[in-house]
């Protein structure tokens, strides 16, 4: 990451529905952070910083709603420089941070801390408060002074917020400053010892089973609180068949509610875990095939509306374990884009996919969107989506390596990312 003052992206297709530019060839020239000029064949007289690359494409900054830094507590887990290095490398010009820390993220000193440290950093950090005091359940955080204090929204992240009365309290507390609720669904009395998915694969190979219904259960009571209250609720990186039909039906009434997916629930399924891989242990579960299907078709519907990492970095002793002893969790900051793209290429449009993880996840934040224009501030990731390679570990920038993804051979690439006057460029 460099500081650059003067910059001229050669040659780059943009990729951004809101600009004038869209699906042209042109070459950018981005002057103290801002977009200057863009047109073709740009010549500039004072020293800069060439970006020349084959099939260059751009687009506005992507963005992740699920990425655990780790700092502070986990430390050997993640740390916030590793993490916001996995995340550029990944391009992602901004991440919203789960907090789920030691001590977790209750009160505005946590969220002014995070906010800190990220501060001088190319990767934009936007941290999430807990929803609940220490994520414990048992009382609501002080959420307006942490939304004062920087917080984009908040979260129990894995913790399901199991109490009915207790959600339905926070939903009516944050609409009296437009907050955002945001939340993963499992009925823990359902899910109780889950290790797997709930299905064949769980019953051959002796595993406690993860049933869909768990999912399903908290969909719709979350649903129905949201009815109630008329606030407005994001469900977090949801795997069933019968979420995305709950969902389409709360759409339909024209409820505020949003919802994401995991990357990795889009190319995996629970038959890749017949060796064991504690790599592939995530909450929610790997999902059967079908399912996997049927997450595909919720995104060319628009019943999804985003893709996020879910990044969860674990220790390898966490890891290198008996797998029902093992901790859950995939990181995925870095294999995003490369997920999606090769999974979807052949369904959507190249565009659609980038709204995927860059406008549509700021449409349920309800932040500014960045635009490839000029006399805009340059919040940008370079990237090639034609781009054949394998992910191997060296790759990997995150502290923690918990990754199924080595060795695999995906189509797209990011290829680094420009914003607050900074550059990324990968090696």
């Amino acid at each position: 990451m460099e500081l650059k003052n003067n910059i001229i992206i050669r040659n780059a297709k943009i990729i951004d529905v809101n600009s004038k530019h869209h699906n042209s060839k042109k070459d950018v020239l981005i002057i103290n952070g801002i977009i200057k000029e863009i047109k073709k064949n740009i010549e500039f007289e004072l020293p800069y910083f060439e970006i020349k690359k084959n099939n260059l494409h751009i687009s506005p900054g992507w963005i992740d709603l699920h990425t655990r830094l780790g700092e502070p507590g986990l430390e050997h887990r993640e740390t916030i420089i590793t993490g916001l290095k996995s995340a550029a490398d990944g391009g992602f010009t901004s991440v919203v941070v789960m907090p789920n820390t030691n001590p977790p993220v209750d009160k505005k000193s946590e969220v002014i801390f995070l906010l800190k440290e990220g501060a001088d950093n190319i990767v934009e950090v936007l941290p999430t408060g807990c929803v609940t005091e220490k994520c414990q359940q048992k009382k609501i955080s002080e959420m307006y002074d942490m939304h004062l204090h920087g917080a984009i929204a908040f979260t129990d992240d894995k913790k399901n917020i199991q109490n009915a009365k207790l959600m339905s309290i926070a939903l009516e507390y944050v609409k009296n400053f437009k907050g955002l609720i945001m939340t993963t669904n499992l009925d823990n009395n359902f899910n109780k010892n889950g290790q797997i998915n709930e299905g064949v694969v769980s019953t051959e190979l002796g595993l406690e089973p993860s049933p869909e219904l768990s999912e399903d259960l908290m969909v719709m009571r979350n649903l129905k609180l949201l009815e109630y209250t008329n606030s407005k609720l994001h469900l977090s990186t949801i795997s069933t068949k019968n979420s995305l039909r709950q969902i389409k039906a709360a759409k339909t009434k024209k409820l505020k509610v949003s919802s994401d997916v995991a990357a990795h629930q889009l190319i995996l399924n629970d038959e890749s875990l017949r060796n064991f891989d504690t790599n592939l242990k995530v909450m929610p579960p790997l999902r059967d095939e079908l399912t996997r299907k049927a997450l595909i078709k919720g995104i060319k519907d628009g019943i999804i509306d985003a893709i996020s990492s879910d990044h969860s970095p674990i220790e390898i002793e966490s890891k290198k374990c008996e797998f029902n002893k093992a901790e859950f969790g995939i990181i995925g900051l870095e294999t995003v884009f490369p997920i999606t793209n090769t999974i979807l290429k052949d369904d959507l449009k190249l565009e659609e996919i980038i709204q995927l993880i860059s406008s549509n996840p700021r449409q349920i934040l309800g932040i500014k969107q960045p635009i490839i224009i000029e006399n805009q501030k340059a919040n940008i990731t370079l990237f090639d989506p034609d781009l054949k390679w394998y992910y191997q570990e060296d790759d990997i920038q995150s502290l923690s390596k918990n990754s199924p993804f080595i060795n695999h051979q995906f189509t797209g690439k990011s290829l680094g990312i420009i914003n607050k006057g900074d550059v990324y460029i990968k090696e």
